[in-house]
């Protein structure tokens, strides 16, 4: 046990690391409500064009659908980072920008083999990341303005599920938490008379919110000489969702002021956090989501499906901004293959994985909702010693997915972008008292 605590303990470190020398991605999609929307999808589900519905597996977490929870075997330490580039383009330029952070942190262990799981993490909510400079001549008068949005929230989770004969059912309580800032910002070049302004909207929320699932799994042949070529197939139907919530939140609105130095060219202070409030509570109203798929496949060899999800973000409001949303749908499509769990080559362990997804954004552009699509691939790679009667059902999961927001047709803006995740998932059985030393 004190190898895998050591593992954990590096890996921790690592992350931790990792994500305070790379902030998050710039992206102008992030001035829509709380800001992008980070994945909830873990490594192994994101190369499998993100089906979560109808997924379950004994070793990997599918925080997405909490009724797969009931199907978890063997205790699982999931830890993941995150890599995500992109090219933003309009009509007057083009920007790239690659930044990275931890993707998630999370744990699932059977309570009840094969009827009670549970499972608690920490992941990334939400986050802001862009700037906008604009240089404008107004009656004569040269001054700059710029928009700039900056901040994170988190989602710190705990969830169970329980399976009755075919059925499974779970839920995860969310306590989300975090701060975004928003900056309007009036600067002039080199003028005693005119002062600079900085408008501030801060929003803090503090709240719990929480989330369902249901899945169904049932044989759909029959093998009446079973042997070790040979498995059942099973299809599996899932959904899952949230309501919308009112969660509380505390809102901030202060402007700070200055002026210009025509001698040092340096800004100086007139008067700070004027005219404003601070604190106040408030609401922000999440929007209500849902999804169903299906899936088919084997225990150890194959697994294919289809999902359907929709989130209601026309409903959304926030003290924060005022920025139209449009309602998202998405669907997604994919699978994995494992040639040979058993086989003595490393190549047959390996888990290959293969996806796209398609849709509509939240984010609007002229009043409409622009599309979105991308493809995903990954893979699952062993990682442990195995001898004798023991194996270890530890890996590396990568998914790498490259995808496009709007299109020339639709938006002055366009981006393309790549997401690459790594994850260590250590899977085994733990907390078992050994007979012998």
């Amino acid at each position: 046990m004190s190898a895998r605590i050591l593992s954990i303990l590096i890996l921790l470190g690592i992350s931790f690391l990792q994500n305070f020398a790379w902030s998050q991605t710039f992206s102008p999609q992030s001035q829509f409500g709380l800001g992008n929307l980070h994945s909830p999808i873990f490594a192994a589900n994101k190369g499998m064009g993100g089906i979560s519905a109808a997924y379950r597996s004994p070793r990997d977490i599918n925080y997405l659908n909490p009724a797969s929870y009931s199907a978890i075997a063997f205790t699982t330490f999931d830890i993941g980072l995150h890599l995500n580039g992109n090219v933003i383009s309009d009509s007057a330029r083009i920007t790239d920008a690659a930044n990275g952070g931890i993707n998630h942190i999370a744990m699932a262990f059977p309570v009840i083999p094969n009827r009670w799981g549970m499972s608690f993490g920490l992941l990334p909510y939400t986050f802001k990341n862009y700037t906008y400079n604009s240089a404008i001549n107004e009656n004569g008068v040269d001054y700059n303005f710029q928009e700039r949005g900056t901040g994170s929230t988190y989602k710190l989770y705990f969830g169970n599920a329980i399976e009755v004969k075919n059925f499974s059912f779970g839920f995860n309580t969310d306590f989300l938490f975090g701060e975004v800032d928003e900056t309007d910002n009036i600067l002039f070049a080199d003028s005693l008379n005119n002062i600079n302004t900085e408008k501030h909207s801060t929003l803090r929320i503090q709240d719990l919110s929480f989330n369902f699932g249901v899945q169904y799994r049932v044989k759909i042949n029959k093998l009446e000489n079973e042997n070790k070529d040979r498995e059942n197939v099973y299809m599996t139907l899932g959904a899952y969702g949230a309501p919308s919530f009112k969660i509380r939140s505390f809102s901030s609105k202060y402007t700070n002021s200055s002026f210009t130095s025509a001698f040092t060219n340096e800004e100086v202070a007139i008067d700070s956090a004027s005219g404003g409030f601070y604190g106040v509570k408030s609401q922000t109203v999440l929007p209500a989501y849902f999804g169903a798929g299906v899936s088919f496949g084997t225990d150890t060899k194959w697994t294919a499906g289809v999902d359907f999800h929709y989130e209601n973000w026309k409903n959304f409001t926030s003290p924060l901004n005022d920025l139209t949303l449009a309602n998202e749908w998405h669907v997604k499509v994919g699978g994995e293959i494992l040639p040979n769990y058993k086989g003595k080559k490393y190549g047959s362990n390996v888990s290959y994985r293969l996806g796209a997804h398609f849709g509509k954004s939240r984010i609007t552009a002229n009043g409409n909702s622009v599309p979105e699509f991308g493809t995903t691939f990954g893979f699952g790679l062993p990682f442990g010693k195995t001898s004798g009667n023991y194996r270890s059902y530890s890996r590396l999961n990568l998914s790498v997915e490259i995808g496009r927001i709007g299109v020339v047709s639709d938006t002055d803006l366009k981006e393309n972008y790549y997401k690459v995740t790594l994850a260590y998932s250590l899977s085994d059985r733990w907390f078992i008292k050994r007979k012998f030393d």
